[in-house]
């Protein structure tokens, strides 16, 4: 391989720099750092006194709308076992399409199992609407 150094005098001519501001970096670095500090500082003192203005829960007057202490709030409630919420619900439904019972007493009104329900309708079949009789078109202007 060529060697490329030339050990003979320097040239009288300029050599170009690599175009970067280091201290133009370090100063943007140490700005950067004093800013965020500085913003830091104010926002946590911020807080500490807007926390020590802040009355205790105690002295402040409760709004009257509010439920008095201790009260728990009105149904619906949260749910706390939602897997033994839904059991119940897909058990209360199961023995509703698989059992016999009354919907309304006083009307005779009754509950089915779901398969006899679709026995009774593959017997019976579907109710048919009654045809209508057709109606002669009324003639306008006579």
């Amino acid at each position: 391989m060529a060697d490329t150094k030339h050990h003979h005098a320097p040239s009288p001519l300029p050599v170009e720099g690599d175009g970067v501001s280091y201290s133009g970096i370090f100063w943007f670095v140490v700005v950067l750092t004093v800013t965020t500090v500085a913003c830091q500082l104010l926002v946590v003192g911020l807080f500490a006194y807007l926390d020590h203005r802040l009355l205790p829960v105690s002295t402040s007057p409760r709004s009257p709308l509010a439920s008095p202490a201790g009260q728990a709030p009105p149904a619906p409630t949260l749910l706390r076992d939602e897997p033994a919420n839904l059991k119940t619900f897909k058990d209360t439904e199961h023995s509703a399409l698989t059992s016999y019972g009354w919907v309304d007493q006083a009307t005779g009104a009754v509950r089915l199992p779901i398969d006899r329900a679709k026995d009774l309708i593959i017997e019976r079949g579907l109710p048919v609407r009654g045809a209508t009789p057709a109606t002669p078109e009324t003639t306008k202007g006579k």
